[in-house]
């Protein structure tokens, strides 16, 4: 796992970048503490920060140069198969055991072909050389790790954050207005867009050519959310242990220790079994903390006990402060508020003292239906006759007489919203923090037309989008909140401790059966991910099975001092704030106020609802102050 900045101007060379392209490959270090190295070949710089796991000879470092034809690599990722994938490439010399050297030679026998047949987390670049100059591009199909891309006037420049581009392009750059729009209801730029019109994110299992005078994308994986299989539950229970049971072991493949990311939640502690039974020695890492409502250590104390296994907790209470807050959130290069990257910033942390490699369960919920609302929303989208209009509403009304808590009531408060009739805007309504139908005293709080944001999610993949209702809403969570929140915010927080993160479950092979499950017998109106349950049954004691989903949140009101939260208003409130030009400030003041009211009984806004939005206006006038 490393990080890497690329660049090339097959015209007027790149020379006169070079000390900006040093400052961005500098900017990335955290990426890659073990080793930098450089190439520039006058048309095509390539560099790389390396964070060693597989083979930590320097023979290894790289740009990794071919011995065998004149091409090199710069890799961030692993690739799990390469012991299986190196026989398969018989009579090719090997002057290193790294999988990045099999990348190289595999690509070098079979071309683009040969990246379909990887196992692995990974985004890379090779400068093939051998007769017209060209560049390649790929990027793993799950999009695990990120690769950004500019290109302009015949000069291109990409790696494996935002960050490392900036120093060379930033004079070239412009706000894009739209996703700063979206960003503001749902917390994250939605990828391929970033919040800047120029960069890009290249998409999960595309490759890119440049060549002197062209530049072609080739689509080389595209997962088939529409493909369903015609096996019973009991058989595709069967299939999903020994597909998970073989991604985990996959995993493990390192040459350091490797620890497991150990919560209360299904996905994790089968990832902690499966791991457990391949290595027995191998550590769990669980977050604790002081609210009994984030609480996860007597849950994960009964997992590791149930397999005698090791296990350590991660203290995060009463530690983080302002500046904490404000070093993580510019970290992204760009808005960004799913506070659960706190916890996921301390627990790589913390793992640093005992390992470069974290395994985590991402991708068990959009891969199984762990999200309650999956399955509720394509009830309600059929009991509604394919829309949540007016009849959606009537219907949901007749739902809420059953309802008495405050939470219960923001839920079917949250359902009436959605009142659209296409199934993008109805899922872009239900993952928003901040949601466009929000009203305060009579009125919008938001500055502009609020469907701009919706006209750009809807464009993300559109051309994957499958038709029918259910698959759409499994390919939403996947394509969509996965990839450009839950994922981005691992990689980001996880390489910022230099801590590789691994996540068995977007196994290509896990994920492509996976989503050929029929979609009720991932869940029911009452138990969701059922299949993962079924298999966690018989790992656990049974009462672990039933536990509801529980968020890797953290309370954010009670983390941070009033006095941080002064500082904050202030900020906010401060009459040269970008984020004036799109929010009232008369919604920040409630939005302040309702903070210190400190309860959840609000049948508007939820406690975790307040400080979102606060902190997602806060992360948007921190990237502004700081661009």
């Amino acid at each position: 796992m490393c990080g890497f900045l690329g660049a090339a101007d097959f015209n007027k060379g790149i020379d006169e970048h070079l000390p900006a392209l040093r400052k961005g490959l500098n900017a990335i270090s955290h990426r890659g503490p073990d080793g930098s190295k450089e190439m520039n070949f006058g048309k095509v710089y390539l560099g790389h920060n390396r964070l060693s796991i597989i083979d930590l000879s320097t023979d290894a470092d790289q740009p990794l140069k071919s011995i065998n034809s004149d091409a090199y690599l710069i890799f961030n990722g692993e690739i799990y198969n390469y012991k299986e994938l190196r026989k398969e490439l018989s009579g090719i010399n090997f002057k290193t055991n790294s999988d990045t050297e099999v990348l190289l030679e595999g690509y070098l026998k079979f071309g683009i072909d040969f990246f379909r047949k990887l196992r692995g987390i990974y985004s890379f670049s090779i400068f093939d050389n051998r007769s017209e100059p060209k560049l390649v591009m790929y990027r793993d199909p799950a999009g695990v790790k990120p690769l950004y891309f500019f290109a302009k006037n015949g000069f291109c420049i990409y790696g494996s954050e935002i960050k490392a581009l900036l120093p060379t392009v930033r004079k070239e750059l412009s706000v894009n207005v739209d996703a700063v729009k979206c960003y503001l209801n749902l917390g994250y730029c939605p990828e391929p867009y970033t919040v800047y019109s120029e960069i890009n994110a290249l998409k999960p299992g595309m490759a890119v050519e440049v060549k002197k005078d062209s530049i072609r994308k080739i689509q080389c994986i595209e997962y088939d959310f529409e493909n369903e299989n015609t096996f019973s539950y009991r058989d595709n229970q069967n299939h999903t242990e020994r597909i998970l049971s073989e991604a985990v072991r996959r995993n493990l493949v390192a040459d350091v220790e490797v620890a497991v990311a150990l919560s209360g939640g299904i996905d994790s502690s089968l990832i902690y079994a499966y791991a457990n039974e391949s290595d027995s020695s191998i550590r769990g890492l669980t977050v604790k903390f002081d609210d009994k409502d984030y609480n996860e250590a007597d849950i994960s104390k009964i997992y590791s006990g149930s397999l005698k296994g090791r296990h350590e907790f991660v203290e995060v209470q009463n530690v983080l402060n302002l500046e904490t807050l404000d070093m993580v959130l510019k970290n992204f290069d760009q808005p960004y508020a799913d506070s659960s990257a706190i916890n996921v910033y301390y627990l790589t942390r913390a793992t640093k003292s005992i390992s470069k490699v974290l395994i985590g369960g991402d991708g068990g919920d959009e891969l199984y239906n762990g999200y309650p609302s999956m399955t509720w929303l394509v009830y309600l989208y059929k009991l509604t006759g394919n829309s949540l209009g007016k009849r959606g509403g009537e219907a949901i009304l007749g739902l809420s007489k059953k309802f008495a808590t405050s939470s219960q009531k923001r839920m079917i408060t949250r359902m009436l919203a959605l009142t659209g009739e296409r199934p993008v805007e109805m899922l872009y309504d239900w993952h928003s923090w901040f949601p466009r139908t929000v009203c305060y005293e009579g009125k919008s709080p938001f500055k502009f037309d609020t469907s701009d944001g919706l006209r750009i999610y809807e464009t993300v993949f559109e051309e994957s989008a499958p038709a029918e209702f259910r698959n759409f809403v499994a390919f939403d969570y996947f394509r969509k909140t996965m990839l450009s929140d839950y994922l981005r915010k691992t990689d980001m927080m996880s390489m910022l401790n230099s801590i590789e993160y691994r996540v068995p479950f977007l196994d290509e092979d896990l994920t492509e059966f996976a989503l050929t499950i029929p979609f009720e017998q991932k869940s029911s109106l009452r138990e969701t991910k059922k299949i993962l349950r079924a298999i966690h049954r018989k790992k656990f004691p049974a009462q672990t099975s039933k536990m509801p989903k529980k968020g890797f949140t953290i309370p954010l009101d009670k983390a941070l001092s009033r006095e941080d939260f002064r500082i904050i208003e202030d900020r906010l409130m401060r009459k040269d704030n970008y984020v004036h030009e799109f929010v009232s400030k008369e919604y920040i003041n409630f939005l302040f106020r309702a903070l210190n009211e400190k309860n959840d009984q609000n049948e508007m806004i939820s406690r975790a609802g307040i400080y979102q939005r606060i902190l997602m206006l806060y992360s948007l006038g921190l990237w502004h102050d700081a661009r």
